[in-house]
Order: structure tokens, then sequence, then C-alpha cells
């Protein structure tokens, strides 16, 4: 019961401080069991499976995919030196199995909700917390060391992880969206923007759509938001990198005038979500501005567009979960 209730705490402090700024939906349903179908998932002493976890299930509409993504976690907490790679396989396989058996039960889209007649998928996403804050390691290097070419992940099925510096830079977000919103800084009506690709075309309303996991780990977010009595309309976006050489930046500015917001005289705000950002990013940014100008020939005010966005850091700030150290479930 131990283990259920520090499960169940977590997943609230998930849903409250972290996924509501980025619009995903929480099924109130936490922390439940569903039946196992596939004769081939085994326990470690070769039974046939009773059941499988499910911890939360958060969803959001994917713009891109135009399919509605339900994630179903597997929440971890430990503190800083009890984590192993054989601890992070056994998650991964438990994950795996749990997320083939409910992309294809019916009892657990009948428990979370799932409307069969719309386009959806089930994806799992292992959630690693440091409790004690005290990792010092890239996650992402010892996740490397795990083999997953031996994992059982089912062909079409799709696994996610999110490590504790991405928990982190994602909490710290997310208070940094409070602060801009109470200070009027952005309005409570914004979206996470999404441009017509080359070869993918967006789908659905540009308003009130969610962070997609891709967009969450990868090197930014961009946020488009209408005006406030003391900002205009425009883009926030979230850099993830640490702005180390103005090539950064240029490949950043590149990238907006792909998406064609330099073509308008709305806001544009970099906020440095790295928490070892370079001391010098505001100078490489500078340079990067004048160089991509130079380069393309820009016209005055296209220039005055570039040296008008603006670069600053966000507070980086430390969760305080602290629900004890979870078991590792195999």
């Amino acid at each position: 019961m131990g283990e259920t209730a520090n499960i169940a705490e977590v997943a609230k402090k998930i849903t409250k401080d972290i996924f509501r700024h980025f619009k995903w939906h929480k099924h109130p349903l936490e922390d439940e069991n569903f039946s196992c179908t596939n004769e081939e998932h085994k326990t470690d002493s070769g039974k046939q499976k009773a059941n499988h976890p499910t911890d939360v299930v958060l969803s959001y509409q994917d713009p891109y995919l135009g399919t509605r993504v339900h994630m179903l976690f597997d929440l971890k907490s430990y503190a800083s030196d009890s984590i192993s790679n054989s601890k992070l396989r056994l998650a991964l396989k438990s994950l795996a199995l749990s997320t083939q058996c409910a992309n294809e039960s019916q009892e657990w889209r009948l428990k979370f909700g799932v409307i069969t007649s719309e386009p959806h998928e089930v994806r799992g996403l292992l959630f690693v917390h440091n409790h004690d804050n005290g990792y010092q390691h890239c996650f992402y290097d010892q996740l490397k060391k795990v083999n997953t070419r031996t994992l059982p992940i089912a062909r079409g099925n799709v696994l996610h992880y999110l490590g504790p510096n991405d928990i982190q830079r994602l909490y710290s977000i997310g208070n940094d969206l409070i602060r801009l919103r109470s200070d009027h800084e952005l309005p409570e009506d914004y979206t996470f923007y999404y441009p017509d690709l080359v070869l993918r075309r967006r789908n659905g309303e540009v308003w009130d759509q969610a962070a997609t996991i891709e967009s969450m780990a990868g090197p930014f977010m961009i946020i488009k938001h209408k005006p406030t009595d003391k900002v205009r309309s425009g883009y926030v976006i979230y850099y993830n990198k640490a702005g180390d050489c103005p090539e950064e930046f240029e490949y950043l500015i590149d990238c907006f005038s792909r998406f064609q917001m330099l073509e308008s005289e709305e806001l544009i705000r970099i906020r440095v979500a790295c928490e070892n950002a370079n001391s010098s990013l505001k100078s490489h940014f500078n340079i990067a501005a004048k160089k991509y100008a130079k380069v393309w020939g820009f016209d005055e005010t296209r220039s005055e567009i570039l040296e008008a966005i603006e670069v600053e850091r966000i507070t980086a700030v430390t969760s305080n979960y602290n629900p004890g150290d979870l078991g590792w479930r195999a």
C-alpha cells in the first residue's frame, strides 16, 4: 500500500505542477491494473502475466498525426545513488508489455475513456524522478547502455522517457509560465505553435493545442499568444539548449524564418530553459542575428525584427516532490 500511495501522490503533483501547463488532459483514474490478454507475456518465473499496471494516463491531440495520443505513465522516484541499468531495463520491459496490451485491450479503453471511433494510439512513458535532487549524471547516457533491441516492444508501439533533468526543466518552464501569466506578460489564451511542414501539415484548430512529447523533449517549444494589457501578440520560445555558440542561434533564427515568424511585427521572446546555459548566450544571439541578416540580405525592417527579439534565461526552480523511494516493479 505504501508504494501505491506514493505513486498516487506523485501522479497528483505531476498533473498539478507540470503537465497542465502543456495542455495535457489527465484521466481521473489512477493506479489501476488491467488484465493481460497476451499469452506471450510472462512473469520472471515463466507464468502467464495476470495483469499490467497503469499509474496515470494523460492524453493530447497530436497536431501532425491527427490522432489522440494516450500516454500510459510508469512513475518512478528514486534517490540519486539508487538507479542502475538493470532497473531501467526492467522498467522499460514492464512498460513495453503494458503498452502493447493497452493498445489491444478493450478493458483498458473502457477504463480510460478512449473514443474508439476517433484516430488514437497508446504510448508508454517512463517518468524517472529524483526525489533528493542529487542526481548529477546524464540520464540519456545511462539509458543508452540499455540494449533496447532486446526489449519486447511490439511493432508499431512507441515508448518515451523523461529523466530527472527533463523533469526539472519542465517544472521550471511550468513555473515560468505561471509567472508570465501572473505579470500579464502572457495571456491565459495561448497555444503551442505547429507550422505546416514540407512533408506534413498541421491538423485541427490553431488555438489551444498541446505540447507534444516530441516538442517537450526537443531543442525548443514555441508558444503563440494573443495580446495582453502589457505585451502585443507574438511568440514565446522555450529554448532547451545552452547557447554555446552563435551557430546554435543561426539555426533557431532560420527556423523562425521558415515558420514565417519574421514576416510580422509580433513580439518574439526566447526564454532559455537549459540549466547550464552559457553566460554569453545573449552575445552569441546578437552575433547570429547580424550574420543571418547579412547573409540573407534582409532589408532594414526585417533586420529590426531580429534586433527586437528578446533573449532571457528563466529561473530554475527545484521541485519539492518527496514521495519516498518507490520500488522498481518488474
